[in-house]
């Protein structure tokens, strides 16, 4: 939220059991550009600011993995 965002969006992501996670954000090449959150997190609700303002315009992935489950998102960034 807010999506299509300019220059920050929040994601909240609900994790079912703790462990080691990493939120990060991949450009339409599959490229890595932002690690966003990457550690150990508990069961329950979190939410994160994703700032990228020093990114062009364009389609973003976020990708969540947590265990052997992944997750991902369109985000939309327009300046």
């Amino acid at each position: 939220y807010p999506n299509p965002f300019n220059p920050s969006t929040q994601i909240n992501i609900s994790l079912s059991k703790n462990g080691y996670i990493k939120l990060a954000a991949y450009n339409i090449k599959g490229n890595e550009v932002d690690i966003i959150f990457e550690g150990h997190q508990e069961i329950g609700l979190h939410s994160y600011i994703w700032n990228a303002r020093k990114l062009p315009t364009g389609i973003y992935y976020i990708q969540l993995e947590s265990g052997n489950m992944m997750s991902t998102q369109k985000a939309f960034l327009i300046k």
